[in-house]
């Protein structure tokens, strides 16, 4: 059974701010969805695995970075690419200086303004970054 497909896949997904920019990623060929696409650093969660403890497995999987702070940000439900995803999204602080660590599934890692977003993103990391901005303003 594929997750996604099969059944709603469970995947969580990190904001990482720094200078006033996001930590985002370009998912590769390789991806089996969202291929091409802007994305923050995230993935599935395995089974019984906590949320927490997959953000910040997928986060250093993915950039090499150690998460040193989690903060709920929202739930992104969404379906793309033929797949149902549920997404929680967490405000993450991060130690350390980001890197390709999966250059398989990544073909670029950058800081990205805030204000530049680009338009070529995963639904789910415009829901996240959204829910931020949104926070921010409320604030």
């Amino acid at each position: 059974m594929i997750p996604g497909k099969d059944y709603v896949g469970l995947g969580v997904g990190a904001v990482i701010i720094r200078a006033g920019k996001v930590l985002m990623l370009v998912r590769s060929d390789a991806c089996r969805n969202n291929r091409g696409l802007w994305t923050i650093p995230g993935g599935m969660v395995e089974p019984y695995e906590r949320l927490d403890a997959a953000v910040r497995r997928e986060v250093r999987e993915e950039t090499g970075l150690d998460v040193t702070s989690i903060e709920f940000l929202a739930v992104s439900d969404r379906t793309f690419d033929g797949e149902h995803w549920i997404s929680i999204l967490y405000r993450c602080e991060t130690q350390g200086e980001p890197s390709n660590a999966e250059p398989g599934m990544h073909t670029k890692i950058a800081w990205q303004h805030l204000d530049r977003l680009p338009e070529n993103m995963t639904a789910p990391s415009r829901d996240a970054i959204d829910a931020l901005l949104d926070r921010r303003v409320k604030r």
